[in-house]
């Protein structure tokens, strides 16, 4: 079944999906992403607002995935031959994962600046799903 994610689900998170939100402690003003749970600076709980970062980072972390991707994303893999994955430290400190967009994923490598877009990432279910990808600056 791939990275299956139910239309409930999908719907439940919905907002998060059209922009990149990460969670700003009011105890310590340390960042964490997801947005939920404990802080990860200082392991206040219930202690985060969700805040929308400026986007923009450097990439810290880096592969290609070729083959072998859920069957979600074969479409994408049959369209641009090679999805780029990556690790992004964005400027206020905090790491978020994404695909890599307009760009070949060879030329991407640790860091490289990005900035972060929404971009379709896959259909499942009749639904097109979007999220948070980056492109190089």
């Amino acid at each position: 079944m791939g990275a299956y994610l139910s239309v409930p689900a999908w719907w439940r998170n919905l907002d998060g999906r059209y922009r990149l939100v990460v969670g700003e402690c009011q105890e310590c003003g340390g960042y964490t992403f997801p947005a939920e749970g404990a802080c990860v600076e200082c392991n206040a709980i219930d202690a985060l607002t969700p805040t929308e970062p400026e986007g923009t980072g450097t990439v810290v972390a880096q592969t290609i995935i070729e083959s072998g991707a859920p069957p979600e994303f074969t479409t994408l893999l049959d369209a641009e031959g090679a999805i780029g994955v990556v690790l992004v430290e964005l400027d206020e400190g905090v790491r978020v994962p994404g695909m890599l967009t307009d760009c070949d994923p060879h030329d991407i490598g640790r860091g490289d600046r990005v900035t972060a877009v929404v971009r379709r990432i896959y259909e499942q279910e009749g639904i097109t799903r979007y999220g948070t990808k980056f492109r190089p600056d």
